[in-house]
């Protein structure tokens, strides 16, 4: 990304201690209105910090102040809608638009480079469009593309974290900032996942996701996957979790206890919509890819004993994406075929 200028930014905590900030970015400033930007950074347990700014607006005639407060999913979202507007912005006409960045093709890795290219020049025809906003619906294209661009970056995702996985990468950092650009990758019972982390003091959880079904918080423990998961006593003849695996149990109970006791005192009296009614919690550890079945039954045994609490590994989170993957991709083609018969 470009800057006209280089800009200076003195980030330093605020007096709760739980978030830093900078001086207010000046947006406009006149004799009759003033409106700023206030940026906040809130530290994560991971390499990053999460960005939320508060927009405040001063009527120096009468002294009223407005402010409204965006978080950073937020603020990706107004990012894409302002970028979309001031490329409509650009031409001087009234009518239908699609704004559409055709780079995203070329990242699909089953795309060659020279048709993303030509499919790029072909949009960039001004005669082509006229043909195309003649012989299809706008709105219609727009999905095409849009369902085609979703469908590569899932695909995308999964050769992602396959290649992680393959490569031996066991840094929880990255799969972590894996799992918050494609917390789908937990299956359609969740909406997304939450900016809020902070369940109390000192504890910070990995992913916080909201549930479908009724709303409520469920949180996720990612650990390394060159851990082991469970291990077989040869004295006893039985399958048990191994020592990784039990402390995060184990961690898992606290923020557990914590996110909901913390919740029902009023932790998140600015964010009401987080409701963390009896949570439930899934630790993600190590790899199953070698094993056989007495395993993968061990596995799901200890698993029906706990309550509120599942362990999985990353390959069958990996499995679960690939699933999810074919699932939408035939979706696509069920829903491409039937606009086919259609036109027909």
């Amino acid at each position: 990304m470009d800057w006209d200028e280089p800009a200076y930014f003195d980030r330093r905590p605020a007096s709760s201690g739980r978030v830093s900030y900078c001086d207010a970015l000046t947006i406009r400033d006149n004799r009759s209105v003033s409106i700023k930007a206030l940026p906040y950074f809130i530290p994560h347990n991971s390499s990053r910090s999460e960005l939320a700014i508060k927009l405040i607006r001063e009527d120096k005639r009468s002294g009223e102040i407005c402010e409204i407060s965006l978080k950073e999913e937020d603020l990706r979202i107004l990012k894409r809608h302002i970028a979309q507007c001031l490329s409509v912005a650009e031409e001087g006409d009234d009518g239908q638009y699609l704004v559409l960045r055709t780079d995203n093709l070329s990242r699909q890795p089953e795309v060659r480079e020279d048709a993303a290219r030509a499919l790029g020049g072909a949009l960039d025809s001004r005669q082509f469009a006229r043909m195309v906003a003649r012989s299809v619906d706008p709105m219609t294209l727009a999905k095409a593309f849009s369902a085609s661009v979703r469908i590569g970056e899932l695909r995308s995702a999964v050769t992602e974290l396959r290649q992680n996985l393959n490569e031996g990468k066991t840094r929880e950092a990255i799969y972590q900032d894996w799992c918050e650009r494609h917390s789908w990758a937990f299956g359609n019972a969740y909406v997304a996942r939450d900016n809020q982390r902070v369940i109390g003091i000192g504890d910070h959880v990995d992913v916080m996701m909201q549930s479908t079904a009724n709303g409520l918080r469920d949180i996720f423990e990612l650990k390394r996957p060159d851990m082991d998961v469970i291990l077989f006593d040869d004295t006893h003849k039985n399958w048990y979790w191994s020592s990784a695996t039990a402390k995060a149990i184990g961690q898992c109970h606290r923020y557990l206890d914590t996110l909901h006791q913390m919740a029902q005192s009023g932790l998140y009296q600015d964010r009401a919509d987080i409701v963390a009614y009896h949570p439930r919690a899934v630790v993600v550890i190590g790899r199953s890819r070698d094993w056989g079945d007495p395993q993968l039954r061990a596995l799901h045994g200890l698993n029906s004993r706990m309550h509120g609490i599942s362990v999985m590994t990353y390959d069958q989170l990996l499995s679960q994406c690939e699933t999810l993957l074919r699932q939408v991709t035939d979706h696509a083609e069920d829903q491409q075929g039937a606009s086919d018969e259609l036109s027909a």
